[in-house]
């Protein structure tokens, strides 16, 4: 039973941190007829649950910026660029990007053994990391300095963030680039 009262307790630390009003909730599991009850914060909104002000934007709208074309790893060490992006990217369909990545010291030729690997989310307001990713696993195809990423699926609209972790022989790097979704 204390394993199972320690791990109510970081349960409940966690959630705490995330809504306020459970730092004040009691986790002793031996008394439950003791334990204070748990609600939810009001919102003002009558009984529909809000989000707190500088929550998560979860915009149903589509984005309109130009997407990111090109982009130094944080490094400096690799310049990635964007060379196929579909205009408009669309939405809920499978679509292919096309990138190069060049040595920022010898830029005027794309590296022929570079590789990368990418993941794609929604931030919704975090400064750090993915609320949530894609619903695909795209496949990623070098040939010849041009890297091949198809299989890419935005369902949901909004910016989307790409990281793309470069590797060419033993160096390392990543490149972010901010795709809109979905429209004109």
């Amino acid at each position: 039973m204390i394993a199972g009262t320690i791990g109510v307790s970081i349960v409940a630390a966690i959630l705490a941190m995330a809504v306020p009003a459970l730092a004040q909730t009691d986790t002793n599991m031996s008394a439950p007829s003791q334990r204070a009850p748990i609600s939810a914060p009001r919102t003002g909104a009558g009984d529909s649950m809000a989000m707190p002000s500088g929550g998560m934007d979860m915009s149903k709208a589509p984005a309109h910026f130009a997407p990111t074309r090109q982009a130094y790893t944080t490094n400096h060490r690799f310049l990635v660029t964007l060379t196929a992006v579909p205009k408009p990217i669309p939405f809920e369909k499978y679509f292919d990007l096309r990138f190069a990545v060049y040595d920022t010291k010898h830029p005027a030729k794309p590296l022929p053994d570079a590789g990368l690997a990418l993941f794609a989310g929604m931030r919704h307001g975090l400064k750090h990391g993915f609320a949530h990713g894609m619903n695909s696993t795209p496949k990623i195809v070098d040939r010849d300095g041009v890297v091949t990423v198809s299989g890419m699926y935005f369902h949901m609209m909004g910016p989307w963030t790409l990281k793309v972790a470069v590797h060419s022989g033993s160096d390392t790097g990543v490149a972010y680039f901010q795709l809109p979704c979905c429209g004109s």
